[in-house]
């Protein structure tokens, strides 16, 4: 079991620390007039331990509160190497890290050992720390800009907001009761915060920190205060393993438009988007069974949460190229595919992207291959994930092959090829030795079927497991805590050294379904691709 710390109400005029297994997920935020869709989703924490509050310090750069070694640091993490680093070195532990704006420098609320905390700011060059805010118990805050913050303060074992100008030290009360989420609102001059003077229905209400006026925005769902804005009218926020969104004068109430429970996501906090929109930070609380998901090799980093295709409607998308294809019928081919698709070969060598450059690559390939015809021999579906065995002809040579798609409403958002690698042993033969084993959670004989360097990952390539001592531990906990463990393969794809397997696992009562990609080199397996 995982334990982490969250900041909690105050007593005795501190902050009181309680167990609450979080993580960070780093999404794909994608938005049309009609559309939202968060896809890609990534847990960059994955750290034993409190790991929340998160936040942009750029478009490539992600700050959040991490504990190691027992405390709590500023954890800077870099999206394009998935790398973390630690940016400070203090004996207290530090809390809602922010960028200053304009200034190569991040502030935190820092809890140091004798109980004083206060907002500090930090340097990025030597990591030292300075005190922003005399004599205020600042709890959480915002930037309104590079010298003025907008605070919830402990008073009398409650949060009230105050405007601090930093040059002068003068701090302004504005507001009682109010909550821990503080946002810049986007194209404008004021700053969102949430009014908890009603227990039972808390507002958002907007401040100008030039004049201390407050208005009302809107009402948060019941019990929810965590929220952050897309634009000037768009706001999310999330409930239970649920994302929701409000769009001023045009929705009459909070909408639902992506669940992300099967990322074990089952309580989501802090939220927080990057400048242009794109990039989405969600701090959750993880179900329980969250690390019985990941024995059922059902993790779902990659899965595409909102407009989730029935099996039938994720099979038509992709059936619908098959039969141009065998008609050389190149423009209603070209169709059945996303305007922006991506062609890869697994796991995720790039060949080419978007539907113009696909139609001009089969546009040469009919002038050069007479005769082309496709026959699907086995599909299995996944949410919008499709997995096709395919017979494929061209000029009376035959081969086969397995074809990734992953599809949305569309068309076809991106096509994986997995070729027929020659090998000289059966792979079927050691898969389901390892099958065998993990129904009998026989930690010793589910080992011994992989290499010592074995690699599990996420599709496509999202690396999880990193050799058998590892997995050993990992697998070791689950056959000791979830006695009803057993996973029986529902569908399966035998291609050269490469068993694609269906899979349904029952963990405590509970039914999980995933796709394997077994990898066997030497008559044991080298690598795990799940797709989820």
């Amino acid at each position: 079991m995982k334990y982490y710390f969250l900041i909690l109400f105050p007593l005795l005029s501190t902050l009181t620390f309680s167990q609450s297994n979080t993580e960070i997920f780093l999404f794909d935020l994608n938005k049309d007039t009609s559309n939202f869709q968060v896809s890609n989703g990534i847990n960059i924490s994955n750290n034993e331990g409190y790991d929340n509050q998160p936040s942009f310090f750029g478009e490539d750069t992600i700050l959040y509160a991490s504990t190691r070694n027992g405390q709590t640091d500023i954890a800077q993490y870099d999206i394009a190497y998935k790398s973390k680093t630690y940016i400070n070195y203090t004996k207290g532990g530090e809390y809602t890290p922010l960028k200053i704006p304009n200034k190569n420098a991040v502030s935190a609320v820092r809890l140091d050992l004798d109980g004083k905390q206060r907002l500090y700011s930090y340097n990025l060059s030597n990591g030292e720390s300075t005190e922003l805010i005399k004599d205020l118990v600042v709890a959480y805050y915002t930037w309104y800009d590079e010298n003025t913050t907008v605070s919830a303060v402990i008073e009398n074992e409650q949060l009230n907001l105050y405007v601090t100008t930093i040059s002068n030290g003068i701090s302004k009360k504005y507001a009682t009761s109010v909550g821990r989420s503080f946002h810049k609102i986007p194209n404008s001059n004021l700053v969102s915060f949430i009014y908890k003077e009603n227990d039972k229905s808390w507002q958002i209400r907007s401040l100008n920190p030039n004049n201390g006026i407050t208005r009302l925005i809107a009402n948060t769902m019941q019990g929810v205060e965590d929220i952050c804005w897309l634009d000037g009218r768009t706001l999310l926020s999330g409930k239970d393993g649920s994302l929701y969104k409000l769009t001023l004068k045009r929705d009459n109430n909070w909408k639902k438009i992506a669940d992300l429970s099967s990322y074990g996501i089952s309580k989501i906090t802090r939220l927080s988007i990057n400048e242009n929109g794109t990039k989405l930070l969600i701090a959750a609380e993880l179900q329980s069974d969250a690390t019985e998901l990941q024995t059922a090799n059902t993790t779902s980093e990659n899965t595409i949460v909102s407009n989730l295709l029935s099996e039938s409607q994720a099979a038509a998308v992709v059936q619908k190229h098959v039969e141009p294809f065998n008609k050389r019928q190149l423009n209603d081919f070209a169709d059945a595919f996303d305007t922006n698709v991506i062609v890869n070969e697994f796991p995720k060598d790039y060949m080419y992207s978007g539907r113009n450059t696909l139609k001009e690559n089969y546009r040469q390939f009919f002038r050069n291959n007479k005769k082309a015809n496709i026959k699907v021999l086995n599909r299995m579906i996944l949410n919008n994930m499709v997995v096709d065995e395919e017979l494929v002809t061209i000029n009376n040579i035959t081969v086969r092959q397995a074809t990734i798609y992953d599809v949305d409403e569309n068309g076809i958002k991106s096509m994986t090829f997995v070729r027929n690698k020659n090998t000289t042993s059966n792979p079927e033969t050691i898969v389901n030795d390892q099958l065998e084993a993990y129904n009998k959670r026989d930690i010793e004989a589910f080992t011994k079927t992989y290499t010592k360097d074995v690699k599990l990952y996420e599709f496509p390539e999202n690396l999880t497991t990193n050799g058998r001592e590892e997995l050993r531990k990992r697998y070791d906990i689950i056959f000791k805590s979830v006695p009803d463990l057993n996973a029986e393969i529902m569908n399966r794809i035998v291609l050269g050294n490469k068993v694609i397997d269906k899979e349904k696992a029952t963990i405590n009562g509970k039914t999980y379904y995933a796709i394997a990609i077994y990898e066997v080199k030497d008559g044991l397996i080298s690598k795990v691709t799940f797709i989820q």
